[in-house]
């Protein structure tokens, strides 16, 4: 059996996700997107795309690149993980809000823009209320995150975040969301392993700003996390939505409002902390669902007209 790891720059998780598979007696190699042949991968059993959608942020033509690659490998019979239809859905929030919207699965209101021409005009289309929140459509890691407060802001906000896209190269637009005002101190990230629920944490909620509410839950930006005891109805929604995108590992960030949770984005490539004991376990359970996944031949994507039910 062989497994190559599709990469970017080389970081710690994929290192320690070839060391597992090593040990495990499962040959294959480290791959950079960067150069790489489709022949490369003549003798690959499954292909674990690792190319993170931050890659956006720095290096937007990789992304490009990825896609292209992935769907070259699954038109050759080449299976990969997650697919190239999941992958799409990783790199692309927009794609991501309208098929779970399709879907009836709950998600903040969210619209496109992805040129600088006619912002005024476009700012002015926006019919949730203030604050939103904008971000890069392809990136993650909370970078060029912002929360906006008025309609003016809203267009200085744009116009900062277009200028500095033009200087990094990135091309592939914003999204600006409706702001969820979470009615706790944390979120919730559910981890989906081979199609079923496997782990559940919170991460406390912080502010960009001095003096601002709590709204952003992210570790790289200073968030703690910790055990978050998950409910059927949660576990559901997470399933759902995973369903939704056809993919068969998956982190969902879950928020939590007084209508009741909703979807606020999915992470099919997570980030592992290797310093944390419960984040070794959650990639060892990854790498071991992972090989079974690949002895068993289930090489097919999600049934979305599968519903979850109450266990």
């Amino acid at each position: 059996m062989r497994i190559d790891i599709l990469h970017h720059d080389l970081e710690p998780t994929e290192k320690a996700l070839r060391e597992l598979l090593d040990e495990k007696g499962i040959g294959g190699k480290l791959v950079d997107v960067r150069d790489v042949r489709l022949n490369d991968f003549s003798m690959t059993d499954l292909v674990l795309n690792r190319v993170y959608a931050s890659v956006g942020n720095r290096d937007y033509a990789s992304i490009t690149r990825t896609l292209e690659l992935l769907k070259e490998l699954e038109e050759g019979g080449i299976p990969c993980l997650n697919s190239y239809e999941t992958s799409v859905f990783d790199y692309n929030k927009w794609d991501s809000y309208n098929v779970m919207k399709s879907e009836g699965i709950s998600t903040p209101e969210t619209m496109f823009v992805n040129s600088k021409n006619g912002l005024d005009d476009f700012c002015k289309t926006v019919l949730f209320e203030f604050p939103v929140i904008v971000k890069r459509n392809t990136g993650g890691r909370g970078k060029d995150i912002s929360k906006v407060d008025s309609y003016l802001q809203l267009i200085q906000d744009l116009e900062a975040k277009f200028n500095l896209a033009d200087r990094e190269r990135y091309e592939g637009g914003f999204v600006v969301q409706e702001f969820i005002r979470s009615n706790r101190n944390h979120d919730c990230r559910i981890g989906i392993v081979n199609g079923e629920f496997a782990f559940s944490f919170k991460r406390s909620l912080i502010s960009l700003r001095d003096g601002d509410e709590p709204w952003l839950a992210s570790v790289s930006m200073g968030s703690d996390f910790g055990f978050y005891e998950v409910s059927q109805d949660e576990i559901n929604l997470a399933l759902r939505a995973s369903r939704s995108i056809g993919a068969k590992f998956n982190e969902i960030d879950m928020m939590f409002e007084k209508e009741g949770p909703c979807i606020i984005e999915h992470n099919p490539t997570p980030q592992y902390i290797l310093s944390d004991l419960e984040e070794q376990k959650r990639i060892k359970t990854f790498v071991d669902t992972t090989t079974a996944y690949l002895l068993e031949g289930d090489k097919k994507l999600y049934d979305k007209t599968k519903t979850p039910v109450d266990k």
